[in-house]
């Protein structure tokens, strides 16, 4: 099924060639594109309770869902477009729809206008498998590993220090600086892309899936929408209840079609592979609970001691940053550790790591956050298991999946974790919103009782996907050994 296009000038040594100042330019560029992602969600996570205050809303929570929401809806719509005219060209459009989402969220002039801009801004999802996916395409073989775990957690060009100046532009200059600054870095990083990074080889022709588009995202759409909304509605409400009915229906609609399309959006053939399907969930927890615990670091470190009664450090957005940083640098550690150690350990064994330390992290944020020195030490142990995590996916993904397969089965992970993500973070404020005390207009403090709650929630949900993995996701016996095929594969299908 593959097929051969031209390719820029170059691209047929790029292949070949081991460390250039090409392939490092090309390779911090693709880091930086990365990061932008992650930049956006430290940047809304910090801003909300800025955002929150500016429009007087008590619906800040909406900011990250969305983003969350339209990042899994539009991923397999992005791998799909990938495989079918070529992974950089998909990059590009990724990085003109997040720019526009950036321009629209800084001149917002409502909360419904910023909410329209971060639907856009969740195309930078993409980023997070597509850079990788275009590494596997056009690196030299010998290098693919460490380059495709250090581009999905980055080496701290932008991701450590991005703390630091998110709080130094939203003190001095508000929250929307940080949304220019955001679509400045896109534009340079982009450009750079273009001049050092020639386009894959690898096509997959297809017809494109729009059934399948709408049916999965319009399913996820009816299952978040309720759940968000649960507490307000009523639990037990009949809008509630049919909302949740009908996602499960088009979502089992999706399924019906997708068995028996030749080229689905989202190919749950290739998913249901016990390696690939590993791969996909730990990765998605490593990325989509990273800015749920950042959102509850905002509201246990931001808010003022008064009024968090046994919580609130009362930092503001440039103090937080030195709360935050330590999760982001943990977080690059692992990532570098991943590329350094994947061929000799295995994929596998360092995402079991990762969700175990990730839900540790958890559990010592949810039983000690009054003091900073707690929330360091959580920070620390959580960054590790997220960087792990998010490191070992798409070597296990590249395991379990030939070439042309890889392009659209990446976007699983930026499925998981925008999934994940949205789900969390609609059900982590569902969970507070009961506890929430309103002492001013738009200031809405959140209960210990519920954030406790919340964490405890965040770090089941991290070990419960361990136990799957080491349960029920083990490859059966005779498979190749996932720690011989994390380099890339030729094109055909492996054994999970």
């Amino acid at each position: 099924m593959s097929s051969s296009t031209p390719v820029p000038a170059g691209a047929g040594s790029f292949r070949n060639a081991g460390w250039t100042p090409r392939l490092v330019l090309s390779l911090i560029s693709l880091l930086c594109l990365v990061e932008s992602s992650a930049f956006a969600n430290i940047a809304t996570t910090t801003a909300v309770p800025r955002i929150i205050g500016h429009f007087n809303t008590t619906q800040g929570g909406w900011l990250v869902t969305v983003t969350s929401l339209a990042g899994a809806a539009s991923s397999p719509l992005f791998g799909k477009l990938a495989d079918v005219h070529g992974k950089r060209r998909v990059i590009l459009i990724t990085l003109a729809l997040g720019g526009l989402g950036e321009l629209i969220a800084a001149a917002a002039p409502s909360f419904g206008v910023m909410i329209v801009g971060h639907v856009l801004i969740g195309a930078l999802t993409a980023l997070l498998f597509l850079c990788y996916s275009l590494i596997r395409d056009v690196y030299p073989k010998k290098l693919v590993p460490f380059a495709a775990s250090v581009s999905v957690t980055g080496l701290g060009l932008l991701l450590i220090g991005a703390p630091f100046l998110i709080g130094a532009l939203i003190d001095h200059y508000g929250f929307r600086s940080v949304y220019v600054f955001n679509l400045a870095w896109l534009v340079a990083m982009g450009a750079v892309l273009v001049l050092t990074t020639p386009e894959t080889k690898v096509r997959r022709p297809a017809r494109m899936d729009l059934l399948g588009v709408l049916l999965l995202s319009g399913g996820v759409t009816l299952i978040l929408l309720p759940v968000s909304k649960g507490a307000a509605w009523g639990w037990g409400s009949a809008r509630v209840i049919g909302l949740l009915i009908g996602g499960v229906v088009v979502l089992g609609a999706y399924v019906f079609a997708a068995l028996r399309t030749r080229e689905p959006v989202l190919d749950l053939r290739v998913l249901s592979r016990r390696t690939v399907l590993f791969g996909v969930l730990g990765g998605g927890m490593g990325n989509g609970l990273a800015p749920v615990i950042s959102t509850l670091l905002a509201l246990l470190a931001m808010t003022p001691r008064q009024l968090g009664g046994t919580y609130g450090l009362g930092y503001s957005a440039s103090k937080y940053a030195f709360v935050t940083a330590p999760f982001a640098f943990a977080s690059v550690v692992a990532g570098v550790v991943v590329g350094l150690v994947v061929r000799r350990v295995g994929p596998r064994l360092l995402m079991y790591l990762g969700l175990a330390l990730f839900s540790v992290g958890a559990l010592v944020l949810m039983s000690a956050h009054d003091t900073v020195g707690k929330l360091l030490a959580a920070c620390a142990i959580a960054g590790l298991g997220s960087g792990l995590a998010v490191g070992a996916m798409p070597n296990l993904v590249m395991a379990g999946t030939s070439v042309s397969e890889q392009g659209s089965m990446s976007s699983a992970g930026g499925l998981s974790a925008g999934l994940v993500g949205a789900i969390m973070s609609t059900s982590v404020f569902a969970i507070m919103t009961p506890t929430a005390k309103s002492p001013a207009p738009g200031v809405l403090i959140y209960g210990d009782s519920g954030i406790t709650t919340a964490l405890l929630t965040v770090a089941a949900v991290a070990f419960a996907s361990l136990l799957i993995g080491v349960i029920f996701l083990r490859p059966r016996d005779g498979g190749v050994p996932e720690k011989q095929v994390v380099a890339p594969v030729e094109d055909a299908a492996l054994p999970a």
